[in-house]
C-alpha cells in the first residue's frame, strides 16, 4: 500500500505501450479532439459546458498547468488549495503568497485550485460546490484539476453555472501506467492565456512524443476502462484491508491503523492499493 496516487500496471496497458510506433499523422489538433471526446464521453461521471472551453493546449501532466496557474497570479493574488489536495501546490507555494483555502475565513484576493474527484477523499470534496458558489460570488479565479477523472465514478460538474473556473486541466498519468513518465496532459481555458503553454503550442515545440503516446491511448481507451475493469477487485481488497472504497478505484479510506497514510484531513487516511490491483498480484 502507499500513500501516494500510482497508476495499476494492467497488462492491456503495458502491452499497449509496448506497441507505440512513431505516427507522425497525429497532429495537436487531432490530440486537442481527441482529449476533448475522452474527457466527455463517459458514462460512469459528467461534465457539462466544456465546449465554452475554446482554448486547449499541450500541458506537460497538470502540473505544467498549475504552473503557469500559479506564475499568472502570484503578483496580484494568493495562491490557495483546500487541505489534503495535491502536494505539488504547498511546494509551489514556498515561493509564492500561498494559503490554504478557508471559507471560514471569507478570502477574496486570491486563485485557487482544486481537484475533481478531490485528492484527499477519492470523491468530490463534500464542500466542493459551496467554494465553487464562494469563488463565482467574489470572482475568484479557479483552476479546475481533473488528473483523476480516468480513474474515478460517480463525479458531475457544470462549467456552465462556475463562470469562476477558467481553466481546466486533466492529464493520463493515474489511470496509465508508464505514462506518467511521459507528462501527456491537456488544458482547456474559457480565455485565451498568454502564458508558456500558449507560446509553446504556438510555434510548435511541444512534446510530440508525448502527443503521439496520448493519441494511442486515448483512442484505444476510454476514459471509464480502468474503473470499469478493476472496481469489483477494489471493493475486495477494501474489504479484506478495512478499508472504505472511494469513487476512484487506487484509493481506500482507512481508519486509525492506517495512520502513516494521513494527507493532512484529521481522521481522513487515504491508501493507494494500485500495487494490490496489479493484474500480477491480483
Amino acid at each position: 500500500m502507499l500513500k501516494g496516487a500510482r497508476p495499476i500496471k494492467d497488462v492491456i496497458v503495458s502491452k499497449t505501450y509496448d506497441s507505440f510506433k512513431h505516427s507522425p499523422l497525429c497532429t495537436i489538433d487531432n490530440y486537442k479532439d481527441l482529449w476533448f471526446k475522452w474527457i466527455t464521453s463517459s458514462k460512469l461521471k459528467q461534465i457539462k459546458g466544456l465546449e465554452k472551453f475554446k482554448y486547449s493546449n499541450y500541458s506537460q501532466g497538470t502540473s505544467q498547468s498549475f504552473d503557469n496557474f500559479f506564475i499568472r497570479h502570484s503578483n496580484s493574488k494568493t495562491l490557495t488549495c483546500l487541505i489534503g489536495d495535491f502536494q505539488y501546490h504547498s511546494c509551489l507555494g514556498k515561493h509564492t503568497n500561498f494559503s490554504y483555502f478557508n471559507l471560514s475565513q471569507q478570502p477574496t484576493n486570491c486563485a485557487l485550485i482544486i481537484s475533481l474527484p478531490f485528492s484527499d477523499y477519492g470523491k468530490t470534496h463534500p464542500n466542493f460546490y459551496e467554494v465553487l458558489e464562494y469563488c463565482n460570488k467574489f470572482d475568484i479565479p479557479v483552476c479546475l484539476d481533473l488528473a483523476y477523472w480516468g480513474i474515478s465514478s460517480n463525479i458531475s460538474i457544470d462549467l456552465d453555472q462556475y463562470k469562476c473556473i477558467k481553466e481546466v486541466t486533466c492529464s493520463l498519468s493515474k489511470p496509465f501506467y508508464t505514462l506518467e513518465n511521459h507528462r501527456i496532459g491537456i488544458r482547456f481555458s474559457r480565455e485565451y492565456l498568454d502564458d508558456g503553454i500558449s507560446m509553446i503550442d504556438e510555434v510548435k515545440m511541444y512534446n510530440k512524443h508525448s502527443i503521439e503516446l496520448g493519441c494511442l491511448f486515448l483512442s484505444t481507451f476510454d476514459c471509464d476502462f480502468i474503473y470499469n475493469k478493476y472496481k469489483v477487485a477494489q471493493l475486495s481488497i477494501c474489504a479484506n484491508n478495512n478499508l472504505i472504497p472511494t469513487d476512484c478505484v487506487i484509493f481506500g479510506i482507512g481508519g486509525d491503523e492506517y495512520n502513516q497514510y494521513n494527507r493532512g484531513i484529521d481522521g481522513n487516511n487515504r491508501v493507494c492499493i494500485s500495487d494490490l490491483l496489479n493484474e500480477t498480484q491480483y
